[in-house]
């Protein structure tokens, strides 16, 4: 799977169910502009919608549906994508096929796709040190975006340094994240608890605010996810995962006396606004 060096990723920080599952990933651009095709091959279809789902942050009310099956005959799903090919065309591997799309499903997080249909894998755990250096990379009248400086890292795979590998989550918003190359045995981010172990596998694990909400998510936290609802908490934070690049952490603040340009202590810094608790 082709992705541009310097692309924000994310696996666990969206609540839909192909993502707790652990079939799907979020790729964004180095320009949080451009789409590069993850695959090689035919455009089989390509479907607009229009999406009822509320969110202040979103630019359009529709969405974009693409289909690419590759040589294997396998079918791999676009979201969230302006296409700029059409049905029938062949597609290269790194080709740029559109732009991204801020849809209700979308408004808020960094600029993405949503693909399914790839197989998913994780790295080991390549270098570790537990991440408290931000720079304020972008601010905004709703949010504003840290650069991770000390970042830890599991192959091409770069995050937040925390429990033993990399965090990605939505927090406490979601109720749930990952941590991906390795694990340390303590869910503790600065201090604070994450929560449950709910899913452990050899180089990733899934941890949930509350007990068996994983398990029961179809049931009953998918859809809050599709009313734009919280599952635990408020929007706080982001924390995404870079393609061979600086990792991410958006915060859903606009009362901040901080700068673009400005270093932080993120530990610090969350701790204040979180206090004892995440959840």
């Amino acid at each position: 799977m082709f992705i541009k060096d310097g692309s924000l990723i994310s696996y666990f920080s969206s609540g839909f169910p192909s993502h707790v599952r652990v079939k799907a990933i979020d790729i964004s651009s180095p320009d949080l502009k451009l789409f590069y095709s993850p695959v090689k091959g035919e455009i089989v279809d390509i479907v607009r919608f229009e999406i009822g789902r509320p969110n202040r942050f979103s630019k359009t009310n529709y969405d974009y549906m693409v289909l690419i099956e590759n040589e294997n005959r396998k079918r791999i799903k676009i979201l969230h994508v302006l296409p700029w090919v059409e049905k029938g065309e062949y597609v290269k591997e790194g080709q740029t096929i559109g732009e991204f799309l801020q849809t209700p499903y979308t408004g808020g997080d960094f600029p993405h796709a949503h693909i399914e249909g790839i197989t998913i894998r994780f790295p080991k755990l390549s270098t570790y040190r537990d991440s408290k250096i931000g720079i304020v990379h972008k601010k905004d009248k709703e949010f504003f975006d840290v650069i991770i400086k000390d970042f830890a890292e599991a192959g091409k795979l770069r995050g937040l340094g925390c429990c033993g590998g990399l965090l990605n989550a939505s927090l406490p918003y979601a109720c749930y994240g990952g941590i991906i190359g390795g694990f340390s045995g303590q869910l503790s981010l600065y201090g604070l608890n994450l929560g449950y172990l709910a899913v452990k596998r050899r180089t990733y694990l899934l941890f949930e605010g509350k007990k068996n909400l994983l398990r029961n998510w179809d049931e009953d936290a998918s859809f809050k996810v599709l009313a734009n609802k919280p599952i635990c908490g408020f929007a706080f934070m982001e924390v995404v995962l870079s393609y061979n690049g600086y990792p991410m952490i958006r915060f859903f603040l606009n009362d901040i006396n901080v700068n673009e340009g400005d270093e932080i202590d993120i530990s610090e810094f969350i701790r204040n606004r979180l206090g004892s608790k995440i959840y």
